[in-house]
């Protein structure tokens, strides 16, 4: 961004956001007209919405394609003023030209039109007007002329005609343009009307009416922006490159309600305030505080209030203190009027454009901005006043819902809450605040709760109370789950200090766990600290569930410092401790650690069984934000299981159940869990090889780790982008994104992190043929000839192996790989590691033992298959194929780097960024073992699916019909051999059954006895 000043600043959005639809809508109507097609659009939407905008995107769109463009715009005053859009017009037109040009296009029709714009006999001395006639004869001839100018001027080029702001129009200007809609039709002529909805006059009603019925135009509504929309305003008109505050986002959002002109005049106000400002090369702002209202606001809406009687006035000043929307009854309580009375006040404050009708009981204001704005005239004692009166009202008319214990007791207590701090009323703002604050809370509303126990901490201070730590706790949570950490470590800690005060243990050891568990994210030593005070407090307490909790904590926090196997003993005392005491919820949250924990040891079967209980559990409590760590815990095991044993899961599986877990994070609003959940289903997708999916989940998740704030997420998020890049041979982009991950995973103190980054460090050195370096950053965290201990140990050591092998170390390679098999975690061995595998062959070939190698190979490609781990799978393909080149078995070399080939292709058509897709594709294809010439013989079989000869004959004979026996007869074959061929045909082609094979015959052409 350019160095200005901030009052330079233009806060015009550069770019059109959200009205692609209508662009298309428009640019259909343009191509229309383009043939020769006239048509009419009439684009409408209330003040501020983009109609001028998308007027002037569609002006540039027309010039380009030399159109000549006519504009008119009515004005407030124009309503009396006949013709006064077309004069516009015509002054604009005759304005840009010579007179030569003015006389050649007006032709006969300015006999006609110097009456409407008399400086034209200035411009042509030698024009006179016409025969006056009788009015409406008159205005019949006026109409014919204007029509006729307009379409000579389209018989040289296509007109874009627009009048804008119909809403002010006159009737004459009005029956013009019907007149020319009915005109235009086989003219190429694009007739453009804007107006305002909420403010159509019965003249403009009837003209719209008259282009309904004749269906002579086509309707486009803007409809405001939504929040995203919003966003990307934001971004384009500051020059962003970070997330916009969430907090500010919805303030902005809900002030403005979508409108882009009130969205800028917003931050122009802001600017002007000092609050949002330029400094060290990007744009800031100031903490969140209440936003201003535009002047530009402010004066439309003294100028519509100033029509109002003084009664209609005191209704809209009562309205404003009550809120946004207001019932009728509370207004009649208010007042103090009958209902004739004050039904006739509101239709004023309706037909002044500030109220509108929601309902028979409900009104609200038409725009917050225009509630702010009212309510912004107010003296501080006037608004005091105004709200306890509003709050005796209300706690009149709802009194039978102010029973905590009644159905729908909760319905109006952010109203009363609202009131009574407003009203300074401190009792009641306490109790409703602290109410709301809690009910806000139940309903996931976060940034709600955390206004209302403000509110009520407030009310508290101002009464002198002492403040249960529970308050504190509350906000405190709710700061939390919206990732404020400043936040919610103060109120913590000062729950921590007041618990203290009041001698209350069961408060203090709480606070304890709370904060604990918010230093998680963000230095472990810390949370250590913490988890190892709760724990001695619980004892002292002799609290069975109390030190249960304390277990889970405490072996969570061992399992993330790299220590599994202590804090899987940790969870199974407390397991044993919540089952013995039938505590559902305990068990259920301690299943979950434990499915953390095993699959932070590596062994993925207990990982997965524990989690899937976990889940269970948690559904049938109905406990929304607990399956969202264990989804993501299953998620994560596909992604991190290269050196271990794993349970089968598919890509569907992954993907619904990731869908449930963010759609559960969303409802919470729980940014953190929804960040987890977002960087598990990036290294699951990548996995199995949907390299664009994961992409946009892993970017996904690094933008709200950032926006939160939280360390380990963000370690997270750039571990797994590094990852994927290593996967996608993108060796630059991995060590940039990781080496952002590793201080973070150190200032975290996370072994886990520090591990898993540290693994792909050493891969994306590897890439770039930088065995040296790789060595270097694995050595800087655990030696060559550790016994690994946990799941990240275990994905640094399999790094070590590679390394090794590079370093043209294949004995050291290979007894890392056997020794990384032998001690993979679980009970269960039914199946293969096929990363392990890989590296064992690889190590096999160097040492010559190449049978070893192809078995070694060939267990490693049925595994990869089985977990459906295509990136890997393609890898071995073609360290199979190298192998077989170097037996002088081209066929079978052949068919690997085939299938190699068909993977790469595959892999590549699910990156949507084309230069990362070529990058990928070009450095995989690169990977390939160099084939020499192809033989005549080689060259046939490639042709025909990597069938040799005699397989092609086979499969020639299948398609005319014959036995097995037949073609064992014909090709002086054993049956036997005939079956082993069909079933090679089978496995190269991928086909089920003998049908396929007769089908694919006929498709490509082959012979009687194959070619």
């Amino acid at each position: 961004m350019r160095n200005l000043a901030p009052f330079n600043k233009s806060v015009v959005c550069p770019v059109l956001i959200g009205r692609a639809p209508a662009v298309e809508s428009l640019d259909r109507v343009l191509d229309s007209v383009r043939n020769g097609k006239g048509q009419a659009v009439t684009l409408t939407g209330e003040a501020g919405i983009g109609k001028s905008r998308l007027v002037a995107e569609m002006k540039r769109r027309v010039a380009q394609l030399d159109f000549v463009v006519l504009q008119g715009n009515c004005f407030e005053p124009d309503r009396v003023l006949p013709y006064a859009p077309l004069l516009d017009l015509l002054r604009a037109f005759y304005a840009a030209r010579s007179t030569e040009e003015i006389a050649r296009e007006s032709g006969a029709p300015a006999s006609e039109l110097v009456k409407l714009l008399p400086e034209l006999a200035t411009l042509l001395p030698n024009l006179g007007p016409t025969t006056p006639l009788e009015p409406e004869q008159e205005k019949r001839r006026l109409f014919q002329a204007l029509a006729q100018f307009l379409m000579r001027l389209a018989a040289r080029q296509p007109l874009f005609v627009v009048v804008e702001d119909l809403h002010w129009s006159d009737d004459t200007s009005l029956e013009f343009l019907l007149y020319l809609a009915r005109r235009i039709t086989s003219q190429p002529i694009f007739l453009l009307l804007t107006y305002r909805s909420d403010e159509a006059h019965p003249g403009l009603g009837h003209f719209l009416a008259g282009l309904d019925r004749e269906r002579l135009a086509t309707e486009l509504a803007l409809a405001p922006l939504t929040l995203a929309e919003v966003d990307e305003m934001l971004h384009a008109i500051f020059d962003l490159t970070r997330s916009v505050r969430a907090e500010f986002l919805d303030a902005l959002y809900a002030l403005t309600e979508g409108n882009p002109f009130f969205v800028e005049e917003v931050l122009k106000s802001l600017i002007a305030a000092g609050e949002i400002f330029y400094a060290r090369g990007i744009w800031d702002r100031k903490p969140m505080g209440d936003l201003h209202i535009p002047r530009s606001v402010h004066d439309a809406v003294r100028r519509r209030v100033a029509q109002l009687t003084d009664p209609a006035r005191h209704l809209l000043t009562l309205a404003a203190v009550a809120g946004r929307r207001f019932d009728f009854a509370l207004l009649q309580i208010l007042i103090r009027s009958d209902e004739s009375d004050l039904l006739r006040w509101i239709k004023e404050t309706i037909a002044a454009q500030l109220v509108i009708e929601e309902s028979a009981e409900q009104f609200a204001f038409r725009h917050a901005l225009t509630r702010q704005a009212i309510y912004g005239e107010l003296l501080a004692r006037e608004r005091k006043t105004l709200h306890r009166t509003v709050l005796e009202a209300m706690e009149r008319l709802y009194v039978e819902s102010l029973d905590p214990l009644r159905v729908g007791a909760n319905t109006h207590l952010t109203d009363l809450a609202y009131h009574a701090y407003e009203a300074e009323v401190w009792e009641k703002a306490l109790t409703y605040s602290e109410r709301a604050g809690a009910r806000a809370q139940s309903l996931y509303a976060r940034r709600e709760a955390v206004e209302h126990f403000t509110h009520a901490l407030d009310a508290a201070r101002r009464l002198s109370k002492l403040t249960p730590a529970s308050l504190y706790r509350a906000r405190g949570q709710a700061y939390e789950l919206l990732g404020n950490f400043a936040g919610a470590r103060a109120d913590y800690e000062q729950a921590l200090n007041t618990a203290r005060d009041a001698q209350d243990s069961a408060a203090e050891w709480q606070s304890l766990i709370d904060l604990g568990f918010l230093w998680a994210g963000h230095d472990y030593e810390r949370t250590g600290e913490f988890f190892r005070r709760a724990i001695d407090l619980a004892q002292a307490l002799a609290d069975p569930k109390l030190r249960a909790h304390s277990l889970n904590r405490l072996g969570n926090w061992l399992v993330n410092i790299g220590q599994p196997e202590q804090g899987l003993q940790a969870h199974r005392q407390a397991l044993g401790i919540f089952e013995a005491e039938q505590d559902k919820p305990g068990t259920a949250e301690t299943l979950d650690l434990m499915g953390m924990a095993n699959a932070l040891y590596g062994d993925m079967a207990e990982a997965h069984q524990h989690s899937e209980r976990a889940i269970a559990l948690f559904r049938e409590l109905d406990d929304k934000r607990g399956p969202v760590s264990d989804i993501a815990v299953l998620n994560a095991d596909v992604g991190f299981a290269e050196p271990v044993f794993w349970t089968p899961r598919t890509l569907g599986d992954c993907e619904s159940e990731a869908a449930e877990a963010l759609n559960l994070a969303r409802q919470l609003g729980w940014p953190a869990g929804q960040a987890q959940t977002e960087w598990t289903t990036a290294v699951a997708l990548s996995a199995f090889g949907e390299f664009g999916k994961g992409l946009a989940h892993a970017r996904e998740a690094l933008r709200i780790a950032l926006e939160i704030e939280h360390r380990q997420w963000l370690a997270a998020a750039y571990s797994t982008l590094g990852q994927m890049c290593t996967v996608m041979l993108q060796p630059h982009a991995a060590l940039h994104n990781l080496e952002a991950g590793l201080p973070l995973a150190r200032e975290l103190g996370s072994a886990y992190w520090i591990g898993n980054i540290t693994t792909y460090l050493a891969q994306a050195h590897l890439l770039k043929d930088e065995p040296q370096h790789a060595a270097a950053a694995l050595q800087a965290v655990i030696p060559r000839d550790h016994a690994p201990r946990n799941l990240p140990e275990r994905r640094m050591m399999w790094a070590w192996g590679e390394v090794t092998l590079a370093e043209g170390k294949p004995e050291t390679a290979l007894l890392i790989a056997e020794q990384l098999i032998e001690s993979a975690p679980g009970t269960v061995r039914t199946q293969s590691i096929p990363a392990l595998l890989r590296l064992k062959g690889e190590a096999l070939v160097a040492l010559g033992h190449f049978d070893e190698a192809e078995r070694a190979f060939k267990e490693a490609q049925r595994s990869a298959q089985d977990r459906g781990a295509r990136p890997l799978l393609w890898q071995i393909h073609v360290a199979l194929a190298g192998l077989y080149l170097h037996l002088k078995r081209e066929d079978d070399a052949e068919y690997e780097l085939a299938a190699a080939r068909e993977l790469i292709q595959t892999l590549a058509a699910t990156i949507d960024d084309a230069p990362l897709r070529e990058g990928f594709t070009r450095a995989a294809l690169a990977r390939l073992p160099k084939e020499t010439l192809l033989s005549p013989r080689r060259a046939a079989k490639r042709q025909f699916g990597g069938l040799t000869a005699r397989e092609r004959e086979v499969a020639a004979l299948i398609a005319q019909g014959k036995s097995n026996r037949q073609i064992a007869d014909e090709l002086v074959l054993s049956e036997r051999t005939v079956e082993n061929h069909i079933g090679n045909i089978l496995s190269k082609l991928g086909f089920d059954s003998r049908a396929r094979i007769a089908a694919w015959v006929v498709e490509i052409g082959l012979g009687k006895h194959g070619s």
